[in-house]
C-alpha cells in the first residue's frame, strides 16, 4: 500500500510540528492508519536521526524492511535494524529499528541525539514500561533527545499527562467493515469454511504448540490452502512466507505477534482462540497461565480482518469475564530481573516513576531475592555474579544456577536441568484415582528417592534414546520433552560465550548448582509438609520421588482446584530435592549467620571448656555443634 493513501498522511505536518516544538509527543492511531511505517519517514525527511523500538524482533525487522523499500533503498543503508540476536545496519544508518531492551536503547541514544520513537506502547510489556519511565527521567534531567510515543490505546490522554501535558495527535484508522460471526464447535471447522469461501485467514493461538496442533489438524482435513505458522522462533525466511501472495487461499496460524506492528496485507478473515499465555504473580509465586485476552486486544485482532476489504471475525473465547484492557506485565511478574537491569544502568527502581506503578513491597521483595542470590549487596550494589546473570537470557534464578554450575564444572547437566525446570518437568502426571491407567514415569527411576530434579534428568537421558512410542508408554510427555529440548538449545547458544561446556556429572555438584538458584526456596519439614523461612507451609506433591527429607529445595506453585465446597488453592512444591543445608551456607554466605560461644561448660572427659556454635541460614538454624572453646571469657567460671 502506498504511503500517500494512508489516513496518517493528512497529519504529517501536524506530527512534524509537534515533534519540533515539544520534548514529548503522543500519537494514537487506529489499526491501518500507517503510523509504524510513515512517522519514521516524516521525521527522516525533517533531518532527524531516530531510533524506533518495537516489542518483537520480527516487527523490528519487517517494519525496517518495509520503510527501506518505501524510500527506495536497500535495508542496512539509511534504514537498518538491530536486535539482541542479529542486525543489518551501517554507519550510514539514520533510522534504526530495534527491540525495546533498555541496554540496547541506552547505547543507541548515546550515539543518536535525535528522536526516540517508542512504538506499540499499548502492549505495556516490561521493557516498554521501563523505557517509558527511563525516557521521562531523561527528559526531566535535560537529555538531548526527543520522544515520540505511538500507541493504539485509549489511554493516550493519561499517557500525555504522565509526561506533563505532552500533545496528543489522534489519527483515525481506515478499516473496511468487519462482520462478527458466531463460532462453530471447532475452530478448525471455521477456518476450513472460510477457506472454501476463498478467504485468506489469520488464526490467533496462544502459543507454538497450539499453532502446531492447528496446522496439523488443517493438513489432516486436507484444507486446500497454503498453511503457514507464524511465531518468534521461526527463521526470518520462514516468517517471510506469511507475507507472500499465493495463487490460492492462505491460512496463517500465529501468536499475538500478528496482533500489532506486523501487517499481513491480504488477510480478510480472522479466527480467534481468544486466549493468550501470560505470566501472573500470585502471592509472590509466578506461574504461566492460559487466560482470555482483553476486549481491547480482541478489537485489535478483529481489525486485522478489515485492512484491504470487508472481512469476517470469529471469536472462540467463551469467557464472560474478559477485562476491558490487558493488565500491564510489570504488575503481574516478579520484578527481580527489572530491578537488576535498572541497577546495572545506575537506577534504583524505587526512585523511578512508572506509568503502571508497582507496589513498593514488590520492589523490596525483588531486592531481597537478588541479595539472597548474591546478585546484589544489601546496600544495592550489583555484584560480579549479578552482572553475569543479567547477560543471560533466562530468569535470574536459572542464571544463578548456571553461574554456580560453571564454578563446579557441571554446565551441560545444569543447562538440561534449567530447561526442565523452565518447562515444569518433562513427564505426564502420575496415575490417579480418576485416571489409573496413565503410565507412571517413576518406574523408570526406581532407585531415586531424594531428588525429583535428578529423577527428571535421568528420564531426559533415557528419553534421548527412545522412540516417540516408547516415550509415551513410559510416561514421558512428548510436548514437554521437545519444548524443554528447544529451550536448552536456545539457552546453550546464548550462554556459550560465558561458560565452559561439559560436565563431571557429579551428583552433589549438580544439586549444589540447583540450590544456588533456589536459596529462597529452602524448606524444612517431614511427612510431606514443609515450611520456609517466612513460615509458609507447603505440601509436597503426591507424584514426588522424594522420601524422608528433613531439608529440601523446591519450586513453589499454587494450584487452584474445584472441590465440593467450592474453589480452593493448594499450596504445593514441585521438582523437589533433598539437600544438605550446609551446601547453602557454602553457596550463599551472605545469608549465613554464626552464633558462637553459647552455653560454655567444662568437659571433664576431655579436660577442656566447650561451647555451642549455631549456624543459621536465612533465619533457620541448620547446624548446632559443641566446639572446644578454651579462650571463652567464661572459661574460668566453667
Amino acid at each position: 500500500m502506498n504511503g500517500s493513501n494512508l489516513p496518517i498522511t493528512a497529519f504529517s505536518k501536524t506530527i512534524v510540528e509537534a515533534v519540533r516544538n515539544n520534548p514529548v509527543t503522543v500519537i494514537t492511531a487506529e489499526t491501518g492508519a500507517g503510523k509504524s511505517t510513515q512517522v519514521p519517514q516524516y521525521l527522516l525527511d525533517e533531518g532527524y536521526d531516530l531510533v524506533v523500538t518495537q516489542p518483537r524482533r520480527l516487527a523490528a525487522r519487517t517494519v525496517a524492511q518495509r520503510v527501506a523499500e518505501e524510500i527506495g533503498e536497500e535495508l542496512g543503508g539509511t534504514v537498518g535494524y538491530r536486535t539482541a540476536v542479529d542486525r543489518q545496519d551501517s554507519p550510514a544508518t539514520r533510522c534504526l529499528f530495534c527491540t525495546d531492551g533498555l541496554a540496547l536503547v541506552r547505547e543507541l541514544m548515546g550515539v543518536n541525539k535525535g528522536v526516540l520513537v517508542l512504538d506499540e506502547v499499548h502492549e505495556w510489556n516490561e521493557n516498554m514500561e521501563v523505557l517509558v519511565a527511563w525516557a521521562k527521567n531523561q527528559i526531566e534531567t535535560g537529555a538531548d533527545f526527543k520522544v515520540v510515543l505511538m500507541s493504539a490505546t485509549l489511554e493516550a490522554e493519561k499517557l500525555a499527562a504522565f509526561y506533563n501535558g505532552a500533545p496528543v495527535i489522534s489519527v483515525p484508522g481506515r478499516l473496511f467493515p468487519v462482520e462478527s460471526r458466531n463460532p462453530a464447535s471447532r475452530l478448525v471447522g471455521d477456518v476450513a469454511a472460510l477457506v472454501r469461501e476463498g478467504r485468506n485467514v489469520l488464526v490467533f493461538q496462544p502459543g507454538k504448540q497450539e499453532i502446531i496442533d492447528t496446522t496439523s489438524a488443517l493438513e489432516q482435513m486436507q484444507v486446500t490452502a497454503e498453511i503457514l505458522p507464524l511465531h518468534g522462533e521461526l527463521t526470518p525466511a520462514e516468517q517471510a512466507k506469511c507475507f507472500k501472495h499465493y495463487g490460492r487461499p492462505k491460512v496463517v496460524v500465529s501468536t499475538n505477534v500478528a496482533q500489532t506492528s506486523v501487517t499481513i496485507d491480504d488477510i480478510d478473515a480472522v479466527v480467534d482462540s481468544g486466549l493468550e499465555r501470560r505470566i501472573e504473580l500470585v502471592d509472590g509465586v509466578e506461574g504461566l497461565y492460559l487466560k482470555p485476552i482483553s476486549l481491547a486486544d480482541a478489537t485489535q485482532r478483529k481489525g486485522r480482518a478489515g485492512r484491504t476489504k470487508a472481512g469476517i471475525y470469529i471469536d472462540h473465547c467463551s469467557s464472560s469475564s474478559r477485562p476491558d484492557f490487558p493488565v500491564a506485565e510489570i504488575l503481574r511478574k516478579r520484578l527481580d530481573q527489572t530491578v537488576l537491569r535498572l541497577a546495572i544502568a545506575g537506577f534504583d527502581m524505587e526512585l523511578l516513576e512508572f506509568f503502571h506503578q508497582p507496589a513498593k513491597s514488590e520492589i523490596h521483595d525483588a531486592k531481597r531475592a537478588l541479595v539472597s542470590l548474591g546478585c546484589m549487596t544489601a546496600d544495592g550494589q550489583v555484584t560480579n555474579i549479578g552482572r553475569l546473570v543479567n547477560r543471560l537470557p533466562v530468569s535470574v534464578q536459572y542464571g544463578r544456577m548456571l553461574v554456580e554450575a560453571d564454578r563446579l564444572g557441571v554446565v551441560d547437566d545444569v543447562l538440561t536441568v534449567a530447561a526442565i525446570l523452565e518447562q515444569g518437568g518433562i513427564t505426564v502426571p502420575t496415575p490417579s484415582r480418576n485416571q489409573p491407567d496413565r503410565p507412571d514415569w517413576r518406574r523408570m527411576v526406581p532407585s531415586e528417592t531424594e531428588s525429583d530434579v535428578m529423577g527428571q534428568l535421568s528420564v531426559w537421558q533415557m528419553a534421548e534414546n527412545m522412540t516417540k512410542d516408547e516415550m509415551r508408554e513410559k510416561g514421558v510427555s512428548l510436548r514437554s520433552f521437545f519444548r524443554a529440548k528447544e529451550i536448552r538449545q536456545h539457552l546453550a547458544q546464548a550462554v556459550k560465550q560465558f561458560f565452559r561446556f561439559g560436565s563431571t556429572g557429579r551428583r552433589e555438584d549438580i544439586l549444589k548448582a540447583v540450590c544456588a538458584g533456589m536459596v529462597d526456596h529452602l524448606y524444612k519439614g517431614s511427612y510431606g509438609r514443609y515450611t520456609n523461612a517466612e513460615g509458609i507451609e507447603r505440601e509436597l506433591g503426591s507424584s514426588s520421588l522424594v522420601r524422608g527429607a528433613d531439608w529440601l529445595v523446591a519450586k513453589p506453585f499454587d494450584l487452584q482446584v474445584k472441590t465440593r465446597r467450592g474453589m480452593m488453592t493448594l499450596k504445593l512444591v514441585e521438582l523437589a530435592s533433598k539437600v544438605n543445608p550446609m551446601w547453602l551456607v557454602e553457596i550463599a554466605p551472605q545469608l549465613t549467620e554464626h552464633k558462637t560461644a553459647l552455653n560454655p561448660l567444662y568437659d571433664s572427659a576431655k579436660d577442656v571448656v566447650v561451647s555451642t556454635t549455631q549456624t543459621y541460614f536465612n533465619g533457620a538454624m541448620v547446624r548446632e555443634e559443641m566446639v572446644a572453646d578454651g579462650e571463652n571469657p567464661e572459661a574460668a567460671k566453667a
